[in-house]
């Protein structure tokens, strides 16, 4: 765990998820303003007159009619993130309950994860994910040589881990196949951008994605960003993802994820161009710097 109670692998998904924020590249200065609602499947019949939807009937649940739903519980998020330049800030708590900030600089490929009450930061970089990878591998051997002796349950639990751990000797592997996209014969307007669906599968999950071309600039930006996001991520832990794919076709305005358990909406609510104030990018001269490699020591390998 590191300092901030946040795992190692997390903190390098979010570091991921951060990068494919949007980047300025050669075109696009200011904010962007998202929104996820997440509910739980077994309260969405309290939005569809009584009746559970099936997959079908869920999927054409919109965030108005979520937002609009009185006692079902939706989780609603809100994130801002901020562009100048090849700098990017993101507005959301690295832990819940607890408010916090990231920045990334394109430049230097480094992303920093900070918690203002407790008045430190923790700084992401090559190096750091390089070395989570050398860490894995070490974690790896011990988990493969300690299953023998496991009881059956912990051995269940390890075998699950190794299952979703990268692999040894994948440092050059090709990259995974995208995930592939279904044109869905629909149009929407999203928040007053003009939008495509597209369907995937992901897991267990169905995904509907709506893509915008009006916004070029932010597209092309995304794209640039999520090849610097390839390349600084090795190769045996690349994974295709949904998201991908779509960003690949344009702007994703709203995606839909409907899990066995659970229907999630993520949208763009707004794109403001406008120039950002440099000092939301800078970091706080008084605040204590950990790294992504003093939190991978302190995990187990033997």
């Amino acid at each position: 765990m590191t300092p901030m109670s946040l795992s190692t692998p997390a903190l390098a998904l979010a570091a991921a998820a951060l990068l494919l924020a949007p980047s300025s590249a050669r075109g696009f200065d200011g904010a962007v303003s998202l929104r996820t609602i997440s509910v739980a499947r077994d309260q969405l019949a309290k939005v569809n007159d009584g009746k559970a939807p099936d997959a079908a009937q869920t999927l054409a649940i919109l965030p108005a009619q979520l937002l609009a739903a009185k006692d079902i519980g939706a989780d609603v998020r809100e994130t801002t993130v901020y562009v100048s330049g090849q700098k990017v800030r993101m507005d959301a708590p690295i832990e819940r309950d607890k408010k916090g900030f990231a920045l990334v600089d394109l430049d230097k490929g480094t992303t920093w994860f900070v918690v203002p009450e407790e008045k430190r930061f923790i700084e992401w970089s090559k190096e750091d994910a390089k070395a989570m990878v050398d860490k894995m591998g070490d974690v790896r051997k011990m988990l493969q040589a300690r299953l023998a002796q496991l009881p059956p349950e912990q051995r269940k639990q390890a075998e699950e881990m190794l299952k979703n751990m990268p692999t040894e000797n994948a440092a050059d592997a090709p990259p995974p196949a995208p995930i592939p996209l279904t044109a869905l014969d629909k149009k929407l307007t999203i928040n007053g951008m003009q939008s495509s669906a597209f369907e995937a599968r992901e897991g267990d999950a169905t995904v509907i994605g709506w893509v915008t071309q009006d916004q070029p600039a932010l597209s092309q930006a995304l794209r640039e960003v999520s090849e610097r996001m390839e390349q600084m991520t090795p190769a045996n832990m690349r994974k295709p993802s949904v998201r991908a794919a779509l960003q690949a076709k344009g702007l994703p305005v709203m995606v839909q994820t409907l899990e066995p358990q659970r229907y999630r909406i993520e949208e763009v609510t707004k794109v403001e161009k406008k120039a950002v104030p440099a000092d939301l990018f800078t970091l706080p001269a008084d605040y204590t710097k950990t790294t992504g490699r003093d939190a991978i020591k302190a995990m187990p390998s033997n």
